[in-house]
């Protein structure tokens, strides 16, 4: 069935209204009839089967079959802080990495970042990522969009420490400690926030590793003895990250 996201939590046999955009894509694109049903996510987690029961001007009016909570979304909520590429590649790691269970972006600068953004720039690409992610949820069947965080630098991520359980940077100059030997190490909760820094094109200075180490307390990883691409190494780390606590599948003991 066809998703759609809504900003509201309801219950059984509640209306939903669908407008803008989502009532186009639903009346004109899909060309939904009153009794087709489609899948409502709140946002927070909850799946909802709904039933289009009437259509008025630039509007569907939905009813609320049933309702249960998603057992798509991972539990481990791993962000991703992810350099700056070029280009439009962060596009495709925010749509990566949305299909593959991420909780959020934070877009960051470094000291060999390429692109520079000015503010009405800045808010063009966030309002551009929020639609990928959003894209991605409903092709991927997840019932929760990753967010979007405002950009940040190097500089003061440290303001964002407190947010997570665990500070993850993954650096080409690691040779030894791996993600598998992290989760050896360290007993993750199931529920733990994680956050993944990865570095743009040209990777981070010596300098910048260990101001993130000092500021954030991160634990600096290594994906193996090949370079990868910047947008090819955040998705890597992810899937790596979520395989290991069992969010890809049953694992045998």
């Amino acid at each position: 069935m066809h998703r759609f996201f809504i900003d509201q939590s309801t219950e059984v046999d509640a209306s939903v209204i669908i407008s803008g955009n989502d009532y186009n894509h639903l009346k004109n694109s899909l060309r939904l009839n009153i009794g087709d049903r489609v899948i409502l996510s709140d946002g927070d987690g909850f799946d909802m089967e709904a039933e289009i029961i009437d259509f008025n001007e630039n509007e569907a009016e939905l009813k609320v079959l049933t309702k249960e909570k998603s057992k798509v979304e991972a539990e481990l909520r791993v962000w991703l802080a992810q350099g700056l590429p070029k280009k439009s590649k962060m596009d495709l790691i925010v749509e990566k990495a949305t299909e593959i269970g991420f909780a959020g972006l934070i877009p960051l600068a470094s000291k060999r970042t390429i692109v520079k953004y000015n503010h009405k720039k800045k808010a063009k690409k966030l309002s551009r990522w929020h639609r990928v992610a959003e894209a991605a949820a409903k092709q991927s069947g997840r019932s929760v969009i990753p967010e979007i965080k405002e950009f940040y630098s190097t500089d003061n991520l440290k303001n964002l420490k407190e947010e997570f359980d665990y500070v993850l940077l993954l650096w080409e100059d690691e040779k030894k400690y791996s993600i598998k030997q992290f989760f050896k190490e360290n007993n993750v909760d199931a529920e733990a926030k994680v956050l993944l820094i990865i570095g743009p094109e040209g990777g981070f200075s010596e300098a910048e590793v260990n101001q993130l180490k000092a500021e954030m307390d991160a634990i600096i990883i290594t994906l193996g003895p090949r370079i990868l691409r910047t947008e090819t190494a955040g998705i890597t780390a992810l899937t790596a990250i979520l395989y290991e606590k069992g969010e890809l599948g049953d694992q045998d003991d």
